[in-house]
């Protein structure tokens, strides 16, 4: 099973290998590959939002377990 993270690029992947064909229909080929080209960098960008979300999260902890003054 496909991660939901995944699962466009993979879509978009299967549609441009079953239903473009480069040669003949060079702008559905682009439309595909632009779309999976870009379901990656969203699922890269989520990926660096989460890591960011945990490294901000253990800030806080530090933060809150700093001695009182």
């Amino acid at each position: 099973m496909i991660p939901t993270e995944k699962l466009g690029a993979a879509c978009f992947l299967e549609n441009l290998q079953l239903y473009v064909n480069q040669q003949t229909d060079p702008e559905k080929f682009n439309l595909y590959n632009g779309l999976r080209g870009m379901s990656e960098t969203i699922e890269h960008l989520n990926g660096r939002v989460q890591e960011l979300e945990t490294l901000l999260s253990s800030i806080n902890r530090k933060i809150d377990n700093l001695p009182q003054r």
